[in-house]
């Protein structure tokens, strides 16, 4: 069997060297569909399968308490672990051999030699690295003690840190530096490529950072809880484990815990991936397997094509004596071969997609977790090597088993010329059909990808997105023990900068980086509301009284907010036009009243008079928000709270976001000036995430913009490749055609009737093909309305307009492959066919 495989395979890569055409154009379309296929699956196998790179990563789970009558919600459960919960149950629980707390995506304050730089960092228990099975390269790991209030400060550093601000150094163990604005010692350096839980930089000691409080104080943590799984313990017996806790401190401390009556104990690995991502990726595995299979009937086709070409070259070897099962298997060896060569070309082209798809999403402002990479390891190259088997497959099988059942005397009587059986026409127009129908699809998905994301970028926010600057700061209780003092801080910042000629206004605000600030539902005084009627929502921000004249919002009636707003004396809001009109019927709204809704059960907040109305600017980043979210929105003095009852002490928060307009010049040429008065008031204080909004919000969505570039790729080669697949059908039956051509125009026929007669079967096959494509389209937008939904910004995916623009293309795309080999048969003398016949 292996000499006979060899010999065809011999006799294969002769055949396909002599049909140079056919070979190239057949391994460019095999290479599109697999190179698609591969790329995609890498990253699939990255992000959802492949796992962690941890000796434990079998074992590691997430572990939290949930309110189960949430477990609906699109986001998933409502769930929490306050810092005392842990402190509970963490020596008791059974089910877990380790659990250790953290934050994660935390930003570090530190001066190295002077120089203040912000690290991205993670508070973690001193099981952390222990579950993990990871321990520092150099130094040593935490301890129980370095996890205590009042304990030494100390820090275990990244492998980037080491190398960029320690030089690689050995000595940079038991350096003293400044964290949060107090000394602490290196312990340990980690191992290169160590980033978890996603890009963190440093990992410092929980509790001896941030003591655990009171379930019910407002400055409570509430951290991740990872935990290592005993090998003889179920995650549903887990479950019930923490499940029984939860209820005990429910019951226990109602308070807090009275909606959280349930434990949930999940693999870590799920609860990195989020269901929407899941579905993001497979969407678009699917897309590159729908291009792979356009491309295989592609092949296909030029398959039927070559052996209705060849049929008396397989009549005489089957007359000397090749069996059926023989030619099959020789056409068949001819598949594989050019699936091969395809694959090893499609391969190639994986790296380099893949090479930029790691630069591209490693560049990110939000840049993918460490722990991801983008490599074709075995598994993705079984999965390659299965779409080589099934292009194999695919392509070669029909044409094979079709051309192995001619009838050999009809075809060594006939004049050489070949001919197309029923079967052979109706598969090769089949195909056709099927072809466009998944370029339907999969242009329908990338043109609303498309749409969305030119949508996200073209967003009117209301204000000069390019006009201001802002920056993120973060005050540490090292420098800034007491609430007291940050607010000391933050009005001698606005204070100074507001004196300097540089700038024009100055504000503070609780957004970050101009793009995240909040929401949430509200109840308007005097409106009466069901027990379990859903509230309107709303956004809201908390701001300095300088906040409008920095956006550029005019104030259209009342004042704005001044240093004696505090809750304490009189809870006060201003709210856009929006807002005013849509819960007041008026943009006079002043002196109303409204509150916001915490929700059921829950401690309400104090009634807010409205003291003004400016005008209305999008306050959300251009993502689709909860159910009901509009343009309405209000601001709180910056000392103000938005949920709970009001204070007698006013809220300061340890974060804030400075904006500055500049009185002349451009934005960017304030942040150096920004940078040294900060530095003027807190020489050890980094100030981050400085830019322009439209540079943060641009930022927000790159990531979305790169998978509507790859939608949009996917598109443009499907529909491509059912160009190239129509051209090659119709330029076929041309030839197959030739002489009734010449009949016809013999008879009398002119050009433009052989030209519509062409035409016409081609416009059959394509709007049997669009016809399917969009009726298929409408049947996922029935059954999965509200994810697709989701999915796309301000697009509609029931608009009739894009789908006409979709079929405009098809056609206009079928119309210009179809033309040639129209034309051409419009040019057929019928003479020479008629002497040929």
């Amino acid at each position: 069997m292996t000499d006979t495989f060899i010999r065809d395979l011999r006799l294969a890569g002769r055949t396909l060297i002599k049909e140079k055409s056919f070979c190239a154009l057949a391994v460019i379309v095999l290479a599109l569909g697999i190179c698609g296929v591969t790329t995609m699956f890498s990253v699939v196998n990255a992000v959802m399968l492949r796992g962690f790179a941890f000796p434990n990563s079998d074992r590691l789970v997430n572990a939290r308490f949930i309110d189960p009558t949430t477990l609906s919600q699109p986001f998933g459960a409502n769930g929490t672990f306050s810092a005392m919960d842990y402190q509970d149950v963490a020596p008791k629980q059974k089910s877990l051999e380790l659990m250790a707390a953290y934050l994660n995506g935390s930003t570090v304050n530190a001066t190295i030699d002077n120089r203040p730089v912000r690290y991205t960092g993670s508070y973690i228990t001193e099981n952390f690295f222990k579950i993990l099975g990871v321990a520092p390269i150099h130094g040593r790991d935490f301890r129980a003690e370095d996890n205590q209030p009042g304990a030494e400060k100390v820090t275990i550093i990244g492998y980037g840190i080491w190398q960029t601000d320690f030089g690689g150094s050995p000595s940079a163990v038991d350096r003293i530096v400044r964290i949060n604005g107090k000394p602490a010692r290196v312990i340990g350096i980690m191992p290169q490529g160590f980033a978890f839980p996603q890009n963190e930089q440093l990992w410092i000691p929980l509790w001896s950072e941030f003591p655990a409080k009171a379930r019910n104080d407002p400055q409570a943590l509430n951290p991740a809880v990872l935990g290592l799984i005993r090998k003889d313990v179920s995650l549903d017996q887990a479950n019930a484990e923490f499940s029984s806790y939860a209820k005990q401190l429910a019951a226990a401390f109602p308070d807090s815990n009275r909606l959280f009556t349930a434990g949930e104990i999940r693999r870590l690995f799920e609860v990195f991936t989020p269901q929407q991502l899941k579905g993001t990726l497979y969407t678009m595995l699917g897309f590159c397997v729908a291009v792979l299979l356009i491309g295989c009937a592609n092949v296909m086709n030029m398959q039927f094509a070559r052996a209705t070409v060849r049929a008396r070259e397989l009549a005489i070897r089957s007359s000397l004596g090749a069996s059926r099962v023989r030619l099959i298997r020789q056409m068949l060896t001819e598949s594989l071969l050019l699936a091969i060569i395809g694959t090893v070309v499609g391969i190639g082209l994986a790296n380099l997609s893949i090479d930029w798809l790691t630069a591209t999403t490693k560049n990110l402002t939000n840049p993918i977790p460490s722990w991801i990479t983008f490599d074709i390891d075995p598994a993705v190259l079984s999965v390659t090597v299965g779409a080589m088997v099934l292009a194999t497959i695919a392509s070669g099988f029909l044409p094979a088993f079709s051309a192995s059942r001619q009838r050999n005397m009809d075809l060594l009587r006939d004049t050489g010329r070949g001919n197309t059986s029923r079967f052979v026409a109706f598969a090769s127009r089949g195909l056709v059909v099927f072809q466009i129908l998944v370029t339907v699809i999969l242009l329908a998905g990338s043109f609303m990808q498309m749409q969305s994301i030119l949508r996200q970028g073209s967003v009117d926010y209301g204000y000069d997105t390019q006009g201001i600057l802002s920056a993120r700061m973060g005050l540490m209780d090292g420098d800034y023990p007491s609430q007291e003092a940050r607010k000391l801080f933050y009005d001698r910042i606005v204070e100074s900068m507001s004196a300097s000629p540089e700038y024009s206004a100055v504000a503070l605000t609780n957004r970050f980086r101009m793009v995240i600030s909040g929401n949430g539902p509200v109840e308007i005084e005097g409106t009466t509301y069901q027990p379990d009627e859903r509230r309107k929502q709303s956004s809201f921000e908390q701001v300095t009284g300088g906040y409008f004249a920095v956006t550029g919002q005019k104030l259209l009636s009342g004042r704005t907010f001044t240093s004696e707003d505090l809750d304490s004396r009189l809870p006060v809001a201003i709210v856009n036009e929006a807002f005013a009109t849509k819960h007041f019927g008026t943009p006079n709204a002043v002196r109303r009243r409204f509150r916001t809704y915490p929700g059921k059960d829950r401690p309400s907040s104090p009634w807010r008079e409205v003291v003004g109305v400016v005008t209305t600017v999008r306050m959300q980043a251009p993502f689709n928000g909860p159910p009901g979210l509009d343009d309405t929105g209000f601001y709180v003095p910056y000392y103000a709270s938005f949920m709970g009852p009001a204070r007698p002490e006013p809220t300061i928060s340890q974060f804030a976001t400075i904006i500055v307009r500049p009185r002349s010049g451009t934005a960017d040429d304030v942040g150096a000036a920004v940078r040294r008065d900060v530095q003027k008031l807190d020489p050890n204080l980094p100030l981050y995430f400085v830019g322009t909004p439209a540079v943060h919000l641009d930022g927000q969505i790159a990531q979305n913009r790169i998978i509507a570039t790859m939608f949009t790729v996917f598109g443009i080669v499907a529909m491509v490749l059912a160009a190239v697949g129509v051209y090659g059908v119709m330029s076929f039956a041309v030839n197959q055609r030739k002489t009734e051509f010449g009949v016809r125009m013999a008879l009398g026929a002119d050009r433009l009737t052989i030209l519509l007669m062409v035409l016409r079967q081609s416009s059959v096959q394509v709007i049997a093909g669009l016809t399917a494509g969009f009726g298929f389209c409408a049947l996922a937008v029935i059954l999965a309305a509200a994810p697709i939904q989701q999915a796309l910004f301000n697009v509609n995916p029931k608009d009739l307009g894009a789908y006409l623009i979709v079929g405009a293309i098809v056609i206009l795309t079928a119309l210009i492959a179809t033309f040639v080999p129209a034309r051409r048969a419009t040019k057929v003398d019928p003479m020479i066919a008629l002497r040929a016949e």
